[in-house]
């Protein structure tokens, strides 16, 4: 679905249902009975970015908002991407093993961002991932491939947070406000795992500055939900790994709190009916195998995008007491796709599929 509208009840039932998982990465959403929202869609960084503002707003105010949040999701996919040669973050993983080179504001924040996720996981969560982007391809079954013990032994040395030398310059511009080092040659920062739950956040600073109280921003699997959906709070729905896109097991309310899933259903292949996909642990360089789904809810998107790859990793029960001591709450599915969650979320989370 894409373009804009005035948002019944109906239509939010099906919110983050429609028409490629990753839309349907952070569940659904059902209606309230307050006022409706219009909503936005536009596909950026490779996914579906939208963002529903009160029907009530000024029609040009609203206009104006969207244009605003849009366009910080714009330069995250110019300037924020690995994958274009000529962007700022494709220069500094091309001076790997050289000298340190000069970053623009927004490459040193989230770098910055990045590593501050990994100290506080334990490296369970590396920007330094993307050494691996050549080793492992997730495409179709027919073209996945599953690499040697010889080329991961190669390449896994490479993804090392702790070798990403960052320093902020002494007279920062928008351009120019710190350098970057990656020490060893073959390094790579690959920020997908971090960077739409900083664009999220950024446009949730630039709503509230606004003085709006009630809308919602989503990137992919990373949801922010502010406020009520008029007169009761909004319902987040988690999506079931293993069945329909449109199928869910798991719902609570929330309000003001980021919501981000990261699941093994999202980008993945199928050799000899095991499942490879997309989220590595970095101490095996290998697609971690302890849960199928993992559920943040924090503060932030940013706290909710990197917690949900170390819970992923960890598993509902060490993954719990990490997110607990940041602060943080957890739904983890796993193998046996049992429902597993935070117990602050007693009374708040409704499952309907706990095998």
């Amino acid at each position: 679905m894409h373009g804009d509208g005035k948002l019944p009840r109906p239509w939010l039932a099906a919110l983050l249902v429609v028409s490629s998982a990753a839309w349907a990465d952070a569940g659904t959403l059902d209606a309230g009975t307050g006022e409706p929202f219009v909503r936005r869609t536009r596909e950026l960084m490779h996914t579906r970015v939208a963002i529903a503002l009160p029907w009530s707003m000024d029609a040009a105010a609203r206009e104006a908002a969207f244009t605003e949040a849009f366009a910080v999701f714009e330069a995250i996919e110019v300037r924020l991407n690995e994958w274009k040669p000529d962007s700022p973050l494709s220069r500094v993983n091309a001076g790997a093993g050289g000298k340190p080179v000069e970053a623009p504001a927004d490459v040193c924040d989230v770098v910055s961002l990045a590593l501050d996720g990994a100290r506080k996981t334990g490296g369970l969560f590396d920007p330094t991932w993307a050494a691996l982007k050549d080793v492992w391809r997730f495409g179709s079954d027919e073209t996945g491939e599953v690499p040697s013990d010889e080329a991961l032994a190669k390449v896994c040395p490479l993804v090392n947070w702790k070798a990403v030398e960052l320093e902020p310059l002494t007279k920062p511009t928008t351009e120019r406000a710190c350098t970057i080092r990656l020490a060893k040659l073959g390094m790579r920062l690959g920020l997908g795992g971090v960077v739409k739950g900083w664009g999220v956040d950024q446009v949730v600073k630039r709503l509230r500055a606004k003085g709006l109280a009630d809308f919602f921003v989503q990137a992919g699997g990373d949801l922010y939900l502010a406020g009520k959906n008029g007169d009761r709070p909004w319902r987040a729905g988690i999506r079931d790994p293993r069945g329909p896109l449109e199928q869910t097991v798991a719902r609570l309310e929330v309000g003001d709190t980021a919501f981000s899933t990261s699941g093994d259903y999202e980008h993945f292949f199928l050799k000899d009916g095991v499942r490879y996909h997309h989220l590595i642990d970095p101490r095996t360089c290998r697609p971690a195998t302890t849960s199928i789904s993992a559920t943040v809810l924090a503060k932030t998107a940013v706290d909710a995008e990197f917690l949900t790859k170390a819970v992923f990793i960890l598993g509902p029960k060490e993954g719990g007491k990490l997110a607990e001591k940041l602060g943080a709450q957890v739904v983890v599915i796993t193998p046996d796709e049992a429902v597993h969650a935070s117990k602050a979320l007693e009374g708040r989370l409704v499952t309907w599929k706990n095998r």
